[in-house]
């Protein structure tokens, strides 16, 4: 009776030792559907006959753009389309720009992606008698950066300016994107990316102390704050159409009233605007006066009325953000209570 118990004992356990491998050979065997073979069974129309959404067998999806080569042929990819210098504009002066310029910046075709996520260690603004027209994120040297919105690559490569290695990414809205110091780039110039693509990995390049990201955001070479657009401590895009008004280019005009005044550890921009980028000493000279005159000019101002001509789609909060104040000192300004109806083409006092 010990024997046949002992040799039952044994074909148990035989059994139970032959069947544990092929069980974890059996969970190791059954794929997530995220890791299958990404095959295309089916496309389907969108609204806009020039876009498609693909589908894949694991459950994925993406827009599809058959005309590509149209797509990219459009107007804003061949005006002032330069790829040997960073300024592509420099026959079109800032008082030629109109007083606002409307952005669509996405759409249900076009989306946006962070191109980090992170504390802005130095912000838009005067460092001094220096310029600094773009934000700077810390980050880890090869973390990847990412392409904000939809567009074409009009420069990808290292610029002797201070910029290192630059990605500019210029958008169907006509907005541009800079991307600064990077360790390399992940893009080649007249690429057509989307927002999300990997465009280069964080570096060190150029004029820079320590690994960030220097973002700048330019429409026609003017550089204004990105923080206007994006929020970067979450990712957020603030605005999915924004009124960028002419005032916005001015070095003076934050998106934070609050200037940090910190160290920026970022020296390569200088208001830098020659055609080929490179720093000079006349360059220097010039910047300093026409940032003494402007400060001087601002202070002026401050004294002086500023009305708005309400616009369609105006309200008073949004009015109050453009120019950098509140409701209620609007309503004080005005004789008017917050509740109160603007009507479009009336003016409206500001300051």
């Amino acid at each position: 009776m010990k024997r046949n118990t002992s040799a039952a004992k044994a074909i148990v356990c035989t059994v139970v030792l032959w069947t544990i491998p092929l069980l974890l050979a059996a969970q190791r065997s059954v794929p997530k559907l995220e890791d299958l073979p990404r095959r295309a069974i089916d496309t389907l129309d969108t609204d806009d006959s020039n876009i498609k959404i693909v589908i894949f067998t694991n459950n994925t999806w993406c827009y599809y753009y058959p005309d590509l080569n149209e797509r990219m042929d459009r107007e804003v990819y061949r005006e002032h389309w330069v790829n040997d210098r960073v300024f592509a504009y420099t026959d079109i002066q800032l008082k030629e720009l109109p007083p606002v310029i409307d952005l669509q910046l996405i759409d249900q075709y076009g989306d946006f992606h962070a191109p980090a996520i992170g504390k802005v260690f130095s912000k838009y603004g005067t460092r001094g008698r220096r310029r600094h027209q773009g934000v700077d994120i810390p980050l880890s040297v090869g973390e990847p950066i990412y392409a904000a919105f939809n567009g074409k690559v009009r420069y990808a490569r290292y610029n002797t300016g201070g910029y290192g290695n630059l990605v500019i990414i210029r958008h169907e809205n006509g907005l541009e994107t800079w991307y600064a110091h990077l360790t390399r780039c992940n893009v080649a110039q007249d690429d057509y990316v989307t927002a999300g693509t990997v465009i280069g990995f964080c570096g060190n390049t150029g004029r820079s102390r320590g690994a960030h990201l220097h973002f700048e955001m330019r429409y026609c070479d003017q550089a204004f704050d990105p923080e206007h657009l994006i929020d970067f401590s979450t990712g957020d895009l603030r605005y999915q159409t924004f009124a960028l008004d002419r005032s916005f280019f001015s070095i003076y005009s934050r998106a934070s009233e609050t200037l940090e005044e910190e160290d920026d550890y970022d020296e390569s921009l200088l208001a830098v605007h020659s055609p080929d980028g490179e720093l000079t000493s006349e360059d220097i000279l010039e910047n300093i006066e026409s940032t003494t005159q402007a400060a001087i000019k601002q202070e002026q101002a401050k004294t002086d009325p500023l009305y708005h001509t309400i616009r369609r789609g105006d309200y008073l909060g949004k009015i109050a953000r453009q120019y950098g104040t509140t409701v209620k000192r609007l309503c004080q300004l005005n004789n008017i209570s917050e509740d109160a109806i603007i009507r479009e083409g009336r003016k409206l006092r500001v300051r």
